[in-house]
């Protein structure tokens, strides 16, 4: 028997999205749907079905993409809290963000002088960083293709250091592909988020959705009503909803004094009674043996539950690890009481002279000090606000809940050379967990302690050179 395979995708999404939905209604060919579509149009059909009837899969059949500029990193963070977030964000691992601006939540002189000193910091430190790096890993052919790839290898690794010293504030770009049903639910979701840049900015991309689409989203999606409950109950849980502050992961896994020890000491703590390892050992045995390399895990193995995994990370690379969306990663709280990472601490140690690197530590204390000293300038402090203040290389108390499969995943992946050496050892002892807990279980991990790699100054997007003229 033959079949017919149409791909379309030079119409408008909302057209899109009323073209599939009409396979729901009619066996007629695509086809027959488009010359309707000609004929009628998609508007009336969105919204009257999708928006007026609560047909909310349709909106899923539409797709747009959403391009957020000059927005903090804690906006990023917020956008992207949503399993199904797809798009691209601007790296600090590769770029020079010396010239960003700043979100000053407090709009004060004294939380304006913390920020603008750390950019100072940063654009002092940089080079040292990169000379630092040159003296310890000089050039040499026979790892690096060429100087290029040298010179870009150490600027990787300097950005991958000084980043640390970029204050959360800093101003960063995102893009956000989505289909139109999640766009609206996400958004009517950060309506209420605890951080006003973040709810304008939800305002915003919502402005734009609904003039570029008006028959899939209601103008008054993002209105907000204490009287409504559904608008009461959200704002009445927004921080829990959006961040997770240390306090609450303590209580909920009833972290011990030892265990807060073993954290702050890098350590990962596992809570597995979320997991049925006795099943995974039983019925998987033989499959997770015979993985072979790169081959994910079948979707089922997700019925098994799930792992907590806790640990402390930097903002940094929380930012990496937070983009794995099958899980549960939320946000940390960074309130500073866990200090700087101590990987950053360490490097600045060893590639800087002694005098420089000691000045460096003291300029972080102090930097540190007059954050927790604003409420003494007369400033309404808010810890959600504050976060704005603190560099990248804060570390919080970090919580993520995954599946097997997704920490094969995660492990796996993050545990490779080219990941930031703050976030690897984390993936490794999440893959160490797994070896420990399922015997024989095949496992591709990168376990070599030495994250330097010249692969770091190719992982860039370059367009290719045009041929010479004939």
């Amino acid at each position: 028997m033959s079949h017919d395979v149409f791909v379309v995708d030079d119409q408008h999404p909302e057209d899109l999205a009323m073209l599939q939905a009409l396979y729901s209604r009619s066996p007629a060919s695509v086809v027959t749907h488009l010359e309707k579509l000609k004929q009628t149009g998609s508007g009336k059909f969105m919204e009257n079905y999708y928006v007026g009837y609560g047909h909310s899969s349709i909106g899923d059949c539409g797709a747009t993409t959403c391009f957020i500029e000059q927005v903090s990193m804690l906006v990023a963070k917020a956008v992207q809290d949503t399993p199904l977030y797809n798009g691209q964000e601007a790296s600090t691992r590769y770029l020079d963000f010396s010239q960003q601006t700043m979100i000053d939540p407090y709009a004060h002189p004294a939380s304006t002088a913390i920020q603008n000193r750390w950019m100072e910091i940063y654009n002092a430190t940089l080079p040292k960083l990169i000379a630092g790096l040159e003296a310890k890993n000089p050039y040499d052919p026979a790892i690096y293709r060429n100087m290029k790839v040298w010179e870009n290898t150490l600027k990787a690794r300097a950005f991958d250091i000084a980043r640390s010293l970029l204050p959360i504030g800093t101003t960063t770009l995102l893009s956000w592909t989505t289909s139109l049903r999640a766009a609206r639910d996400h958004l009517r979701r950060l309506k209420h988020h605890p951080l006003p840049e973040v709810r304008g900015v939800a305002q915003s991309v919502f402005a734009k959705l609904l003039e570029r689409y008006s028959n899939s989203f209601k103008s008054e999606d993002l209105q907000v009503d204490p009287a409504v409950a559904r608008d009461a109950f959200a704002a009445k849980h927004a921080v829990r909803n959006h961040f997770l502050a240390a306090e609450d992961a303590q209580k909920r896994f009833a972290l011990t004094a030892a265990e807060m020890e073993q954290l702050k000491a890098g350590g990962l703590v596992t809570r597995r009674d979320a997991v049925d390892l006795d099943g995974l050992k039983a019925f998987e045995g033989e499959l997770l043996a015979e993985r072979p390399v790169h081959v994910a895990l079948p979707w089922r193995l997700e019925s098994y539950g799930r792992y907590n995994f806790l640990f402390m990370l930097d903002f940094g690379s929380f930012r990496d690890i937070q983009r794995h969306r099958n899980g549960v990663c939320q946000s940390p709280l960074i309130d500073g009481r866990f200090g700087m990472h101590p990987w950053y601490m360490a490097q600045f140690a060893e590639l800087l002279p002694a005098a420089e690197a000691a000045t460096l530590q003291s300029d972080i204390a102090s930097q540190f000090q007059s954050i927790a000293g604003l409420g003494d300038k007369g400033i309404a402090v808010a810890t959600t606000l504050s976060q704005y203040l603190y560099p990248m290389g804060t570390m919080g108390l970090v919580q993520a809940s995954y599946s097997v499969p997704e920490t094969v995943y995660v492990g796996e992946l993050r545990s490779g050379k080219t990941v930031h050496p703050s976030l690897r050892p984390v993936a490794q002892k999440m893959l160490r967990v797994l070896g420990q807990d399922i015997p024989g279980m095949a496992l591709y991990g990168d376990m070599d302690e030495d994250s330097w790699t010249a692969k770091r100054g190719e992982q860039t997007i370059t367009g290719k050179a045009k041929p010479n003229a004939a």
